[in-house]
């Protein structure tokens, strides 16, 4: 029986990428575009044992420039989804098996983490009139953090590692350099591990994209 073309599984190699499936993988890409526009558009944020009242200061100083790098993180965690959900399928069709909802469970971790820091920047830009000076402090402190993230890159690369390792999904270098990236996430926070996922997505995002356009093209 004939398959209809439209409903054709990604990833599958006898039927070439159609329309938005095929620029699919490039969501990464764009996640790590609007990553590098926030951080570049955030100021250097009060260390965690800020007193409330240099961080009420701060926020008021630089409530514009905080904003805008809130809205581009969360630009960038719905982007990151959307490329998790990409990988996930396409791990899937290449018999990741388990491994493959386990990476896309990594990256809601680090979506739900980079979410939270994004609102709690935009809290306190907006609410710095309003918030008294122990709350300020106590809000900092979880911004400073990045933990919630860094576990999702834990997940993410370790389970990314295994299923690039066991299917040969993606190349296998790029499978072995998950594996020091989900080590480092493991160890006390760090901006490490989230610099290097990042440069990871990108760099896989553009291996799938061009994988995928060779396949329309032989098919």
């Amino acid at each position: 029986m004939n398959r209809d073309r439209g409903t054709a599984p990604i990833g599958d190699s006898h039927e070439p990428a159609q329309g938005w499936t095929r620029l699919a993988p490039l969501s990464g890409v764009v996640f790590f575009v609007l990553l590098v526009a926030s951080a570049v558009t955030a100021q250097e944020t009060p260390e965690g044992d800020a007193s409330g009242a240099k961080v009420l200061s701060f926020f008021k100083g630089h409530e514009s420039a905080t904003k805008a790098s809130a809205l581009l993180a969360g630009l960038g965690v719905v982007f990151l989804i959307f490329f998790a959900s990409w990988l996930r399928t396409y791990l899937r069709s290449k018999g990741a098996g388990a491994l493959a909802p386990a990476v896309f469970g990594g990256a809601v971790v680090i979506g739900i983490g980079g979410a939270a820091r994004a609102g709690i920047s935009w809290a306190l830009a907006s609410g710095h009139d309003k918030i008294d000076p122990s709350a300020a402090q106590a809000l900092n402190l979880l911004h400073a953090s990045h933990y919630p993230a860094i576990v999702g890159i834990a997940i993410f690369m370790f389970a990314t590692w295994l299923s690039v390792l066991r299917t040969g999904a993606l190349p296998r270098w790029l499978g072995w350099v998950a594996l020091p990236i989900a080590l480092i996430a493991i160890a006390p926070p760090t901006l490490i591990p989230l610099i290097g996922a990042g440069v990871w997505i990108l760099v896989a995002s553009i291996v799938m994209y061009v994988r995928s356009d060779q396949t329309g093209r032989a098919a």
